[in-house]
């Protein structure tokens, strides 16, 4: 790692909407780096503006968090955080990317006057289902406005050079969760647990067991997974289907898991207890949108099976069909024929898992924390972006 100059006396302000657990550790830890630098650190962000079943709401601890009160209008669509006062005192202000936050927009403005240094962090394009042709004119609009770019992979980074940001304007950050306290609560776990928790879901040692993990949203798959679900059963027919998680989806899980024993629906999970069902699962089985779900899987070991889409998350770089997943055509017959295909072959299954692995140790957050304060230092640094 390239040695970092020390900058005294600098402040950073990082805003969120709001504070997701898998996001603490990252924030933690670049807070620490930073300070070693001089450089102080504060993270503003809000509550949800309603519960949604995800149960993954977090808080910062009072030397780093900043909580701020959140208005939303028309149907959230649009949202101001009031931190104008906190993002004048700040050297550096990092917002995430997003057309919905007025505050950006005012950020913008100070960036285009040379008032105040601007980055944004985020994924670039937006590859969400029902995005409006106007709003991604905005976008590609306001790209080229900031001092900076924090972007979330290579992909991203494509995206904002083909229109017109400058590459020593952009950081790659890689991004990740901290599968290293993951991996290591993997680790604590025997195969006498193992076995007691299939004996609790009633599973037999070499039944073949799938996972799905995350929220229980439309663009999840969830409608395929368990169309796919029966037809994979009716060739395997020793398969069971775990679902972890939580959403507006979640009757329709239940009502699944109501009619069919075999599909098992245990809500949401965190820490050791979403490890154990990494333990007996032997895919990961998400015909939806891919995140950084996959990095957890590839900290078990787990391939991940899903479903070629246009609006996969920018994570779904990290994986390589038929080397360490896979990934089928876009259709319930065809996923399901694909993960048969992978249960029924001892040495695909222990290739993949092998691979993933692997694939694991590039993308880690101590990586991405190092890659980020490399950005700031670099940003603060430079005088003239243009």
């Amino acid at each position: 790692m390239p040695r970092i100059v020390p900058n005294r006396d600098k402040t950073v302000l990082i805003i969120q909407e709001q504070m997701k657990h898998y996001r603490v550790p990252f924030f933690t830890r670049l807070h620490d780096a930073l300070r070693d630098d001089g450089i102080s650190l504060r993270v503003a962000y809000s509550d949800l503006a309603e519960r949604d079943g995800k149960n993954d709401e977090a808080a910062l601890p009072p030397e780093l968090g900043l909580k701020v009160d959140c208005y939303r209008l028309f149907s959230q669509r649009i949202l101001y955080q009031p931190l104008l006062r906190a993002a004048a005192a700040a050297d550096l202000v990092i917002a995430g990317q997003a057309n919905k936050y007025l505050l950006n927009y005012l950020l913008v403005i100070l960036s285009v006057l040379g008032c105040k240094r601007v980055a944004f962090w985020g994924l670039g394009e937006n590859k969400d289902e029902g995005r409006s042709e106007f709003s991604e004119w905005v976008r590609r609009r306001v790209v080229k406005k900031v001092d900076w770019w924090f972007a979330y992979t290579m992909g991203t980074k494509a995206y904002l050079t083909s229109h017109g940001v400058s590459e020593r304007r952009i950081t790659v950050v890689s991004n990740a969760v901290d599968t290293r306290e993951f991996s290591r609560l993997l680790a604590t776990i025997d195969e006498r647990e193992i076995a007691t928790a299939r004996q609790q879901f009633e599973i037999q040692e070499h039944d073949p067991v799938g996972l799905f993990v995350g929220a229980l949203l439309p663009d999840k798959g969830l409608d395929m997974l368990l169309e796919s679900a029966n037809l994979i059963k009716e060739s395997l027919p020793n398969f069971h289907l775990f679902i972890v998680g939580g959403g507006r989806e979640e009757q329709r899980v239940l009502t699944a898991a109501d009619k069919f024993p075999w599909i098992h629906f245990v809500g949401p999970k965190f820490g050791r207890q979403k490890a154990i069902f990494f333990k007996m699962a032997d895919a990961l089985l998400l015909p939806g949108r891919v995140g950084l779900v996959v990095l957890d899987a590839f900290a078990a070991g787990l391939p991940l099976i899903t479903v070629d889409v246009p609006y996969h998350g920018p994570e779904m770089e990290y994986l390589a069909n038929g080397k360490n997943g896979l990934v089928a055509e876009n259709d319930p017959w065809a996923y399901a024929s694909q993960v048969v295909t992978f249960f029924s072959s001892a040495s695909l299954q222990r290739e993949l898992s092998h691979a993933a692995l692997l694939a694991g140790r590039t993308y880690s957050i101590d990586a991405m924390v190092g890659s980020f304060r490399e950005g700031i230092q670099a940003c603060l640094r430079t005088t003239n972006l243009n």
